[in-house]
């Protein structure tokens, strides 16, 4: 039973008497999953679990990216075919990724494939930089278009889904950008139902393993962060009825699957019946929907230490060092790290806006030490940085990418 809610709007009343109805919605505490079903031609809200409770988007992200771009060529001002110059910044973003390289030119298609099917977080940024000339200005983009679908408690930060502690959303407000690709772009959905990606040389199979496991899932996407757990957006139809199914905060991806499995089913068993419309859920707020958004996993390969780093946007784990690195130091103190960091960031200006920052704490003779960095650059950015450096007579080293891959490297 809910215990406290917040009714806004007109329809305040109904909602609140179709929740005590029966609608499942999280109360007091902070929800640990959030789960929303939803049937795309009545608009009817067949199952909710906390479902305005503020959630990290992970790779769900690329479903606004790739809505964005379908804008953008529905309005004419961009083509399929329209040709990407990978940036060093594109290329340099952390796994999962396609692996483009930096100058590497591709297509708007095969770009917008490759962050559905492979979820690369390096497609999606050569994507956002196409559209709006960098990712900050395509995130600003991708919120107002949130506004405009009506995810009213959506903020995007950047294109990808990679950590940012501002970058939040709702079960709700996925399935409302759901709803709109199927509403707004029928004829791109097929995008979303492929399986695999070939850019060059190179394939990757798709990441979204729904598709193949559940009879008549079609399409959308997967995510996973360690704040935001294991989540997914589905689609599906049976006997001509299509729902629309998200799950966030999973603790692997079999159990996301599975999880999925069990609303559709339960959904698709329950028929259409009168109740609360995915419209009206967003007037229904519960205490626990105020508070910030859970971190789902910890431990292992998601520890604390790399989740507020990852939150903070800066990289704290070696494992996720990538590209190009050059080092200004390391240091005994993880503040004095950071001062270095910022003051080698402001020297180098324009040149360090490629890269991504990052304090990684290495064992150095015995002695853990924080190094100051920046990765993800290419070999002339990271070269052309020391050189920056030196001529102002401060510490920079440049790393290869095979150095960096190394877990047993050093660096000081």
């Amino acid at each position: 039973m809910v215990k406290a809610l917040v009714c806004r709007g007109p329809h305040a009343v109904f909602a609140f008497v179709v929740v005590l109805a029966g609608l499942i919605l999280a109360g007091n505490g902070t929800a640990q999953a959030a789960s929303l079903v939803v049937d795309v031609e009545t608009g009817q809200v067949i199952s909710a679990d906390a479902p305005n409770h503020l959630w990290y988007p992970a790779s769900l992200t690329k479903m606004m990216t790739v809505y964005v771009a379908l804008s953008e060529i529905e309005a004419g001002r961009l083509s399929f075919d329209d040709k990407i110059k990978v940036s060093s910044y594109a290329a340099g973003q952390s796994p999962v990724k396609f692996g483009l390289k930096a100058g590497q030119v591709i297509t708007v298609r095969e770009a917008i494939n490759a962050a559905i099917v492979a979820s690369a977080n390096d497609a999606a940024v050569a994507l956002a930089e196409k559209v709006s000339g960098s990712e900050e200005a395509f995130a600003v983009r991708m919120t107002a278009m949130a506004r405009s679908l009506g995810m009213a408690r959506t903020v995007f930060r950047n294109a990808s889904g990679l950590p940012h502690d501002g970058q939040v959303t709702t079960a709700r407000d996925l399935a409302v950008l759901a709803t709109g690709l199927l509403r707004d772009y029928p004829k791109h959905y097929p995008l979303f139902n492929q399986r695999a990606v070939t850019i060059g040389k190179r394939s990757r199979g798709t990441v979204n393993s729904i598709l193949s496991s559940y009879s008549g899932a079609d399409g959308f996407k997967t995510g996973f962060t360690c704040g935001s757990g294991y989540n997914l957006v589905a689609s599906a139809t049976r006997d001509g009825r299509r729902l629309i199914g998200v799950v966030l905060g999973s603790p692997n991806r079999g159990q996301r699957v599975h999880d999925m499995t069990g609303l559709l089913n339960g959904a698709f068993a329950a028929g259409k019946k009168a109740g609360m419309t995915l419209a009206q859920l967003g007037n229904v707020i519960t205490i626990a929907d105020t508070g910030p958004a859970p971190t789902i996993l910890s431990g292992g390969s998601c520890s604390a230490a790399q989740l507020a780093g990852e939150q903070a946007g800066t990289i704290t784990s070696a494992a996720r060092l990538s590209g190009w690195g050059v080092v200004f130091g390391a240091y005994p103190e993880r503040d004095k790290a950071e001062q270095v960091l910022k003051s080698a960031r402001d020297s180098l200006g324009p040149l360090a806006k490629g890269g991504r920052p990052a304090i990684v704490q290495k064992a150095y003779e015995g002695t853990a030490r924080y190094s100051a960095m920046l990765v993800g650059l290419d070999q002339q950015t990271a070269g052309r940085a020391c050189k920056a450096l030196w001529e102002h007579k401060a510490y920079c080293l440049a790393l290869s990418p095979q150095v960096l891959a190394n877990p047993d490297s050093v660096w000081r």
